[in-house]
């Protein structure tokens, strides 16, 4: 059907010489808005941008954003989704994919209306901001900026180090859209189970909480754990091959404290008590519920298993407060969930409801391929089920080193050096870990880090990272290449290369962290 009204439209276009086009540029078929707004289902999607034609058809549903987002813009033009998210700009990929897509050119009088409209919108709305994140908040300078719109951010690899608990101004930022403007007085977040068929997406309430009642209704909990996003030490990946995704050094990770309600008490208090659900057949694999669903008032939704809402010892809580303070707003003021083991994006922020469900969210996050695993053969998606393969929850044992300090010998002492290496591990689940193995040779001969700060929490209950340092003699001036390489309480270790675990979204890289250190330097340290 598609290939046949496709047909149908070139036949009754007129080709247009394209400008340029005696310089041996190709010559489009000439399309009319008015036919572009006819294809506008998965199976037939048409885009416009920029004054050229798309057909989406072939991509949609490998879209990293979903097919969703596509739709949303069919039949249509992209530019006012692409302002709204940013990331499209912040790489050469989505203008390379386009480019492949390209199968004509809007006619002119079309692209002369349409941006006589869009300066009429503006006149008229020329006291409102424009731009979606200009009320963004500002970030601390020392942090490393992957992406302004949406705020994407590290801090420097050797701060990470400074302080097991990372200040809130350093803290990395991972942004999907426009940070949400929400009154703290008025705000409620909505509670909800799924009723009816489950491709309606039809939800029952069982009420709401203002901030106050999660406040007052509730013993308020605290617990230490580290957030690492699925890209972090993406750039690694990327040098061996493109990935898809910002080029995440070893600090999209970072460590806090948070105090919030328990939403193992709000499921069973509110939520459970509201529909009759009974905590007994969760466990038994009775119950018809199997998922807890967040969602942000910034659109994002992702979602974990209910065994891990519902864990005594699994530690999920709603968190009003970070560190101390209110969550800052770019972490998710007024409310964010915290999910102690599990990736950073089901840690989502902004949360204005829970949602009882039995299946895993929808969209982006959850069933597209941004957080799914795929194996290094995997080159395109094309024909692959990508909502088959396992959302990404627990990610793999890990380590990175944030700093190698150069220790030089004393007067009169042997002709060596000492470098003084340090970094962190940190492994999914709350597994801890048991062991840090470093080498100042490549790999060919180790010895054994110094466990620090973190090295005494519970094995099975390890939510936060672990620092870990040690001390190797070089020869003086010498250099070196510094490995290091942890292993966890299930005896999960890191391997050796990433061209064994590259993945084309370039996420759970956990590969051995290699620094070289070059002759007569001072030292190195993460930037």
């Amino acid at each position: 059907m598609q290939g046949a009204i496709a047909a149908t439209l070139l036949a009754s276009t007129v080709p247009a010489q394209a400008e340029g086009a005696e310089d041996g540029q190709k010559d489009w078929p000439v399309f009319r808005r008015v036919d572009i707004a006819r294809h506008s289902k998965i199976d037939d999607a048409w885009v416009t941008f920029q004054g050229n034609v798309y057909d989406m058809t072939p991509f949609i549903r490998n879209h990293p954003g979903g097919h969703e987002k596509i739709l949303l813009a069919a039949g249509g033009d992209l530019e006012s989704y692409w302002n709204l998210y940013r990331q499209h700009y912040n790489s050469p990929t989505p203008m390379e994919v386009l480019g492949r897509l390209q199968i004509g050119v809007l006619h002119d009088d079309d692209v002369e209306a349409e941006e006589k409209a869009k300066e009429a919108a503006a006149a008229s709305q020329s006291s409102a901001p424009l731009d979606p994140y200009e009320n963004d908040p500002s970030l601390h300078s020392a942090m490393r900026v992957l992406s302004q719109t949406p705020i994407n951010a590290e801090p420097p690899g050797h701060l990470l180090t400074d302080s097991f608990i990372t200040p809130n101004e350093l803290f990395f930022v991972r942004n999907h859209h426009p940070v949400p403007q929400i009154d703290p007085a008025t705000f409620r977040v909505e509670l909800l189970v799924q009723r009816g068929d489950a491709a309606e997406r039809r939800y029952g309430s069982a009420g709401s909480l203002s901030l106050a009642d999660l406040k007052t209704q509730f013993t308020p909990i605290q617990v230490t754990t580290t957030i690492q996003c699925g890209g972090n030490r993406r750039l690694e990946m990327t040098q061996l091959e493109k990935t898809n995704g910002a080029s995440w050094q070893v600090s999209a990770i970072s460590t806090a404290t948070w105090t919030g309600v328990s939403l193992r008490e709000l499921l069973l208090q509110k939520i459970f008590p509201a529909h009759g659900i009974s905590e007994a057949d969760v466990w038994q694999g009775k119950s018809e519920f199997a998922h807890v669903h967040f969602v942000g008032a910034d659109g994002m939704e992702a979602s974990i298993p209910l065994r891990k809402a519902l864990q005594p010892d699994g530690d999920v809580v709603l968190a009003y407060a970070m560190n101390d303070s209110d969550v800052p707003a770019k972490h998710g003021f007024p409310l964010r969930a915290v999910v102690p083991g599990h990736v950073g994006v089901r840690n989502v922020k902004w949360v204005q409801s829970i949602r009882l469900s039995r299946e895993e969210a929808y969209g982006t996050w959850q069933r597209g391929m941004a957080y799914k695993g795929f194996g290094p053969s995997l080159k395109s998606l094309e024909g692959v089920d990508v909502e088959a393969i396992p959302s990404l929850q627990e990610q793999p044992v890990t380590s990175a080193i944030t700093s190698i300090v150069r220790r030089p010998s004393a007067p009169g002492g042997a002709a060596q050096d000492v470098l003084h290496v340090a970094g962190y591990a940190y492994s999914g689940g709350g597994r801890g870990i048991v062991r840090v193995d470093v080498s100042a040779d490549g790999g060919r001969s180790w010895q054994d880090a110094r466990l620090t700060h973190g090295s005494t929490q519970p094995l099975h209950r390890a939510w936060a990272w672990t620092f870990w340092e040690a001390d190797f003699p070089v020869a003086q001036g010498g250099g070196a290449e510094v490995v290091s390489k942890a292993t966890d309480a299930a005896y999960n270790v890191q391997p050796d290369s990433v061209r064994g675990i590259w993945n084309l979204r370039g996420i759970n890289n956990n590969a051995w962290h290699r620094v070289h250190l070059p002759a007569s330097s001072e030292g190195a340290q993460a930037p």
